[in-house]
């Protein structure tokens, strides 16, 4: 697919290929929104089904906001959580300044869903993907990557001189809802720690690739980036400390840059890092630089918008310690249901959920909310933490006087939800009675 040939943002949802018709009851198209007429309960629903409760999306939605306007910075959520134009839609409408990607398929994908500013937070350095890049640009859709080496930085320069003297990028867009940009690529020049990721190691290794970029006439240099996620406790240092050191030398290699005047005048510099277990750290960091040009300090938090019961819920700085200063307090929006298939003995019930399903990279499912057999509600019940997921299994331990029967409905929580959300083509999103409102497609 070529980015002449790229949908419309308004086509969309017309060009995803529908789920099967069972993932469909009563005739719902996957492209409409508002009520739907059939709720997860109905009888021609099968199971395992995965939800998205649309309360907790919006809560989510302005709880960030709020986070966001109280200090003054912009969102940019990995867009990589949820691959889904859907929930895209909503965080734009939310006040996502833009989308992060993490490979150019996925940047292709975003575009495809109707997002108008994607930022690359990873290196680009295969030439048909700078190509796109190039080409997306010229066609007034606002793309930028990472670049951690003087290697990346010829090798992007030696592709767009190519590709300029093939078919010359023009100096603004002509096409597209986009405000104008210009023929140039925007990288941000990215930290990262040693044994990490990608990244440069030291700020004077920043610095240089920074010098690089600025000489360059096809590239522009936007600021500094990298991500903490991956810190961890170390050398008589906490993991929090740790993650305060990185985001210091992102500063200071911003500063060093700004002294050097390597930024474009009047241009903003944009300090970005984040994941969703330490945004809390990031805007307090990042926004103690001094450059003498406006900065825009962009989180990234993907994990967000529907947070978790487990891993993510315990380390996010608005999950079972909220460390804002506010009652900022994200809910978990995604529920898998199964069927109780067994219980084969007194204190042990199978339950039709599986790592088909459900993630299990962060710990394993959460056991929420049951709707006896027969019965025609909900209810809540003490969390209870399978003790072992198979494909299409999971194995509950209970009391031999709990109620558990074949044939009762069982809704899960996730742990990390990016490896749920690649489960499934697409997931409903559903009112507090699990009416549907909205089909949640995926683009993985």
């Amino acid at each position: 697919m070529t980015a002449s040939t790229e949908a419309s943002p308004d086509a969309a949802s017309d060009g995803v290929v529908p789920p099967p018709d069972v993932l469909r009851p009563k005739g719902f198209s996957l492209g409409s929104s508002g009520s739907t007429g059939w709720n997860l309960f109905d009888d021609d629903v099968p199971f395992p089904a995965a939800v998205i409760i649309e309360s907790a999306l919006d809560h989510n939605g302005a709880t960030m906001r709020s986070f966001c306007d109280r200090h003054g910075v912009s969102l940019a959520p990995h867009g990589k959580t949820t691959m889904s134009p859907a929930l895209f839609r909503r965080q734009l409408r939310d006040g996502a300044w833009a989308i992060t990607a993490a490979t150019t398929w996925q940047a292709r994908a975003m575009r495809f869903g109707g997002v108008p500013r994607v930022l690359i937070a990873n290196e680009v350095v295969v030439p048909s993907e700078i190509e796109w890049i190039l080409a997306a640009r010229a066609e007034g859709f606002e793309v930028s990557c990472y670049v951690d080496s003087l290697d990346g930085v010829s090798i992007l320069n030696e592709t767009a001189e190519r590709t300029a003297s093939v078919r010359p990028v023009p100096s603004g867009a002509t096409t597209g809802a986009s405000p104008t940009v210009d023929g140039r690529i925007p990288v941000y020049v990215e930290l990262g720690i040693v044994g990490g990721r990608t990244g440069a190691r030291t700020v004077d290794e920043a610095v240089r690739i920074a010098e690089a970029v600025s000489r360059s006439p096809h590239l522009r240099l936007d600021g500094v980036g990298g991500f903490e996620g991956i810190i961890v406790d170390g050398d008589g240092w906490s993991a929090e400390q740790l993650v305060c050191r990185f985001l210091d030398r992102i500063v200071e290699a911003a500063e060093r840059m700004d002294a050097a005047e390597m930024f474009e005048p009047g241009r903003e510099v944009i300090l970005t890092a984040g994941g969703s277990a330490y945004f809390d750290h990031v805007v307090d960091r990042l926004s103690r630089a001094h450059v003498t040009q406006p900065v825009r300090v962009v989180i990234r938090s993907g994990c967000y918008i529907t947070h978790d019961d487990g891993a993510l819920h315990d380390a996010s700085p608005m999950g079972a310690v909220c460390r804002t200063g506010h009652d900022d307090r994200l809910q978990a929006a995604i529920e898998v249901w199964g069927a109780v298939l067994s219980r084969p003995e007194p204190t042990r019930v199978v339950i039709g959920i599986g790592k088909r399903d459900a993630s299990t990279d962060g710990s394993l499912p959460v056991v929420k909310k049951v709707r006896r057999r027969g019965s025609h509600s909900v209810e809540s019940v003490e969390l209870n933490r399978f003790v072992q997921v198979n494909d299409q299994h999971a194995f509950l331990d209970v009391g031999i006087e709990e109620p558990w029967r074949v044939g009762d409905l069982v809704g899960v929580g996730i742990s990390h939800p990016c490896t749920t959300f690649d489960k499934w083509r697409a997931i409903p999103i559903v009112d507090d009675d699990y009416t549907v409102v909205e089909v949640a497609e995926t683009l993985f």
